[in-house]
């Protein structure tokens, strides 16, 4: 255990111009015709889109931006048990703020989280009570961004382990709330589950945007019926990626490791396949973000040399023996579900119904619009929620 240590983002001039000239160089090819009307990405990235994308890449995005964003919070980093993790740990207002603990996912980062910081941490800058200030502790997982990168894959369990730590013996705090999506939603269980105060850990409450950790929980009713028959499809359809990211990792470092372009059309897809892209006339990624905001997210893959090591987190997750509570087993301590209208199906939060049976659910929210990424698409609409479960799990 080591004491934690101020840290800033600073890349050198040096790669960001290597990054650039891969992207300048890139050998555009082919994709199938789409009929007019079709989805432009039903067989992956679209490529007119990224030709866009590396086009603002080249010419109009700027890192330094994005890197004074990163840094306009504090940021530390320690090692636990020869991990190290980096982390941003913000001091919330009022005279108590309740700790929590915020978790990313894959392909996301710290970044989905800068402009909710604010929102949490200090509300009355934007209306709010100030009795109501989170102290904030967001940390890069495990191989991701300005992490340090693992000797072999971890997987959530692990993560969970280091995360408990992280909160009770380097910050000192007893106990605390965790959130997450994503990776984050499996982190965040698994502290609920493994790591509860009912445990003799200092995980009090979870509050989850994804279905994360799995109870051994069958449906019954039709809804709940309907939803698994849509989830089990679009896993089929869908769910490539994980298999072969949670199987062979290895394999594909070498080209994405590779190819700034390559790896930037592999994340850009999941960020139009599970956002909220709906608009008034028809459904686009940038109804969801900006590409400063896209590019930002590839960017800390890039720069920190991160999409191998972050792919491993499947592996580990395989390794740890998969997501799913024991048989019987259900999650005690208290929970929160803020169900997003346009995630992904197979990750989809399933009918309340369902959920009620394995989880202590005191606080369930059923937002008219958000994706996967809840908290870089919804902003206030997310910490808002997060506020108000908060506030029911104080004291």
């Amino acid at each position: 255990m080591s004491t934690p240590t101020p840290f800033q983002v600073a890349i050198e001039q040096s790669t960001l111009d290597a990054i650039l000239a891969k992207v300048k160089a890139y050998q555009w090819h082919e994709m199938p015709e789409i009929d007019p009307g079709a989805d432009r990405w039903a067989y992956g990235a679209d490529m007119e889109y990224m030709r866009e994308l590396c086009d603002y890449w080249v010419n109009s995005f700027d890192w330094r931006t994005a890197e004074a964003k990163l840094n306009a919070f504090p940021q530390f980093k320690t090692t636990i048990e020869t991990q190290e993790i980096h982390f941003y740990h913000v001091k919330g207002s009022g005279s108590a703020p309740q700790p929590m603990i915020l978790t990313h996912g894959w392909p996301g980062s710290v970044f989905e989280f800068l402009d909710v910081i604010d929102l949490l941490a200090h509300p009355e800058n934007h209306g709010g009570d100030a009795e109501d200030g989170l102290t904030l502790v967001i940390p890069s997982l495990p191989g991701y961004g300005f992490s340090g990168k693992p000797k072999k894959p971890q997987g959530p369990k692990r993560t969970a382990e280091l995360w408990d730590k992280l909160m009770r013996e380097t910050l000192g705090y007893d106990t605390y709330i965790a959130q997450g999506g994503d990776w984050g939603s499996v982190v965040s269980g698994s502290l609920a589950y493994n790591h509860g105060t009912n445990k003799g850990g200092g995980c009090k409450a979870v509050h989850l945007n994804m279905w994360g950790i799995r109870p051994d929980t069958a449906p019954e009713t039709e809804e709940e019926k309907a939803w698994a028959a849509a989830a089990a499809f679009d896993f089929e359809m869908e769910g490539a990626y994980l298999r072969l990211q949670m199987t062979k990792p290895q394999s594909l470092s070498y080209a994405m490791m590779d190819s700034p372009v390559g790896a930037a059309a592999w994340i850009t897809e999941k960020f139009n396949g599970w956002s909220d892209t709906r608009g008034p006339n028809e459904s686009h990624i940038e109804n969801a973000y900006t590409k400063d905001q896209l590019l930002t997210n590839i960017m800390i893959y890039l720069v920190t040399g991160t999409f191998n090591t972050a792919t491993w987190f499947y592996r580990g997750m395989m390794e740890e023996g998969g997501s799913n509570m024991a048989p019987g087993d259900t999650l005690e301590i208290p929970t929160g579900f803020m169900r997003m209208p346009e995630e992904g199906k197979f990750i989809s939060i399933p009918p309340r119904s369902m959920a009620e049976k394995a989880f202590n659910i005191i606080h369930w929210t059923e937002p008219s619009e958000g994706g996967h990424f809840a908290a870089l698409e919804t902003g206030s609409v997310f910490a808002d929620d997060v506020r108000a479960f908060a506030k029911q799990v104080k004291g």
